[in-house]
């Protein structure tokens, strides 16, 4: 039975491009002990494919002189600790020719506690290591085309005094590369904040004297010699000497008005109601955290309310959207004129209104709220001769210290709002804690044990959503995603569940069994085909790439890392089959460690892609410090992109720098031939969406 179980794992680690590292250490010295190898291990040495045992000492021969201290180094460390270690050394062939090997192993200790063992995989990754040796020479040849075209750079020397200014940043900054020499730094590039026109702590300074490369800055403005002001983005990298002295810093900044002019329109749009001018549900809903914030922190008191307009869609009904628009417009101006300046008005849906009312004890918001019903009552909308009374419905909240959380302030509210709609509109209800278990009953509380259904009865369901190559690429790619398929046969969506899984801190559970079931899926795939069928599949195109969401609760579990590597092992998974999908904000919440994360992975074969990419202003920055093949351009620039010039010019811009930094992108929500007309004209590499490919059950059978 021992014998077939390690030749199932043997098979495994062969089909993975991996062996068995077993060394075994003498008096605690790694130096001293040998080293035994597969056949399969022997290969990874250049060496012919017999199993052997070798002193250490010889093969400590085999590492490139430049490694050998570190991996002797960072093998007795391992010794030391009783741990084990994770290290990447290259090796010299018999025939001269250099490889990259990656290894990780355990220590093992005999019946005394001593170390005498080491144990664990090695592979070979030097493929891997020449692909991001080329992506990041392209990547600097980008760089330093695109500063030499459009962007200005300025040089200095270490003590911050200017050296050079090319062309573009003697017309930005309006001083001569001759006039400019031995001025300060922030004299020739005089940088201040765009909100505050305070001077900023500057750039190039900042780099010089943290030793380190600084990323771009989003709201500077340039002072010019003859006092105009310029949004510009800047960033600064020291120059470095060959004994590790620095020589100066390099600036390079570029004139960003018309882009910055383009992101305050979106960030309006992204944060307003268009038709009534108001802040929408999402910008309102964010407004009310802080004010939760303030009430847990400093014992502020404010109040909430849900409005929901009674005859609303009466009026709809009977003289059209057009009036219906018309009238939203019109109590939007009545309304606001009534409340104080730092009373918050929202759109939350299509008759639903949202009032924070902040600093605001309950009694004297149920005056105002009692005022705003009174005035709506009163209102007299006219349309077409015929003329129409309205009612609202208001449920009110307070925001104090023992609201526990933001979805239970919001569903307090929301209660609130139905508990007056049922009891005869044109009323206000203050929610109670009375009201707590109807609210419950309709909560997302009944989501932990759903989810823990789901997990004990194999509710989950894998669905397949497939990423489209607009120039007729064989290459076949899917996004997976996951749904409920509960007791009664309802298929339940990720909108409905999601949310609560990561409030309860249940997503590691889903995206690991999502992670093992995509790799279950690949190899069933793959055993089914007979021998023949399967290879003339691998000749026809290469294999199937399935893209797998990850949460940014995964991005900062250490053990995940360690969990993905068993999976692949047990199931002969190439790494090179799977891609993880990130959201943009995710990554950044959690960037130290998704950063270590990605690149381990990467390191394996694995692929990134970059979600909702395009949501967060910053996003370029972040670009150069993650390792992504792949920019999924948020649905929001895409959905309507044949009809909005801004939406246009923004994607065609991320589409433009994702290429310049040899990446491919994305666009998501492709869901009409016009849509794809227009990002197949802007060279945008996939799509995905309607358009080009209908959502499908991952495996044949599930319903």
């Amino acid at each position: 039975m021992m014998g077939d179980q390690q030749k199932r794992l043997q098979m495994a680690l062969e089909a993975a491009h991996m062996a068995i590292w077993d060394s075994r250490i003498v008096d605690g010295q790694v130096i001293d002990g040998t080293v035994s190898w597969s056949a399969k291990g022997a290969a990874l040495l250049g060496l012919e494919e017999h199993a052997l045992t070798q002193p250490f000492r010889s093969f400590l021969g085999f590492v490139h002189a430049e490694d050998q201290g570190k991996v002797l180094e960072v093998l007795q460390d391992g010794v030391r600790r009783r741990g084990g270690y994770d290290l990447q050394y290259r090796v010299i062939w018999p025939d001269g020719s250099e490889h990259w090997l990656a290894a990780k192993a355990h220590i093992f200790t005999d019946a005394e506690g001593q170390p005498d063992r080491t144990l664990g995989i090695i592979w070979d990754i030097t493929e891997h290591m020449a692909r991001e040796l080329m992506i990041a020479e392209s990547r600097e040849l980008a760089e330093v085309t695109l500063s030499s075209i459009g962007d200005g750079v300025i040089t200095t020397d270490p003590f911050g005094k200017t050296r050079y200014l090319n062309r573009v940043a003697e017309q930005l900054t309006g001083w001569s590369n001759e006039l400019a020499q031995g001025m300060d730094i922030w004299e020739t590039l005089n940088l201040v904040d765009e909100h505050t026109g305070a001077p900023l702590d500057h750039v190039a300074l900042k780099c010089l004297r943290q030793r380190q490369a600084i990323g771009i800055s989003t709201h500077a403005q340039l002072v010019t010699r003859d006092g105009r002001r310029i949004a510009v983005e800047d960033s600064a990298a020291p120059i470095w000497a060959r004994n590790g002295d620095i020589l100066g810093a390099v600036v390079v900044f570029r004139d960003v008005s018309h882009e910055r002019k383009l992101s305050q329109q979106l960030s309006w749009h992204a944060t307003h109601d268009t038709l009534t001018g108001l802040i929408n549900r999402r910008e309102f809903e964010h407004l009310v955290a802080g004010a939760l914030h303030t009430a847990k922190e400093e014992g502020h008191v404010h109040a909430l309310l849900y409005l929901d307009l009674d005859q609303f869609k009466v009026i709809n009904d009977t003289c059209g959207h057009g009036a219906g628009d018309v009238l939203l417009q019109l109590l939007a101006k009545m309304l606001q004129a009534q409340m104080r300046d730092s009373d918050i008005l929202a759109r939350l849906g299509g008759d639903e209104l949202g009032v924070l009312l902040p600093h605001c004890p309950l009694d004297h918001a149920r005056v105002i709220g009692e005022q705003l019903r009174q005035s709506i009552r009163d209102f007299r909308f006219a349309w077409d001769s015929r003329s129409f009374e309205l009612g609202v419905s208001i449920g009110m909240v307070e925001i104090s210290q023992d609201r526990k959380s933001m979805s239970e302030l919001l569903s307090a509210a929301d209660q609130a709002c139905y508990l007056a709609k049922e009891q005869g509109r044109n009323r206000i209800h203050v929610y109670q804690e009375s009201d707590v278990m109807l609210a419950q009953r309709h909560g997302e509380m009944l989501w932990i044990s759903r989810l823990n259904e789901a997990f004990a009865h194999d509710y989950f369901r894998l669905y397949a959503m497939p990423i489209v190559h607009l120039r007729d690429s064989q290459e076949h790619h899917d996004e997976v995603l996951i749904r409920i398929r509960n007791s009664q046969g309802d298929l339940i969506l990720p909108g409905a569940f999601i949310p609560a899984a990561e409030r309860y801190d249940m997503m590691l559970s889903i995206d690991r069994w999502v992670i093992r079931a995509v790799c279950a899926h690949i190899e069933s795939v793959r055993d089914s085909l007979p021998p023949v069928e399967a290879m003339a599949e691998s000749r026809r195109r290469a294999p199937a790439l399935y893209s797998v969401n990850l949460s940014g609760m995964s991005l900062a579990d250490a053990g995940l890392h360690d969990y993905i590597t068993e999976q692949f092992v047990q199931f002969a998974i190439a790494p090179e089959q799977i891609c993880f999908e990130i959201t943009e904000t995710a990554v950044i919440a959690n960037l130290p460690k998704a950063q270590v994360f990605m690149r381990k992975l990467k390191a394996m074969g694995c692929r990134f892609s970059l979600d909702d990419f395009g949501s967060g202003f910053s996003s370029f920055g972040y670009l150069k410090a993650l390792p992504v093949d792949y920019l999924k351009i948020d649905g929001v620039f895409v959905r309507d992109i044949a009809s909005n010039a801004i939406n246009r010019a923004m994607v065609k811009a991320i589409n433009e720098v994702g290429h310049v930094m040899g990446l491919k992108t994305v666009a998501e929500y492709v869901e009409d031939d016009a849509t794809l007309a227009v990002i197949r004209e802007l060279g945008i590499d996939y799509a995905q969406g309607y358009a080009v490919g209908s959502l499908r059950p991952l495996t044949a059978g599930v319903d």
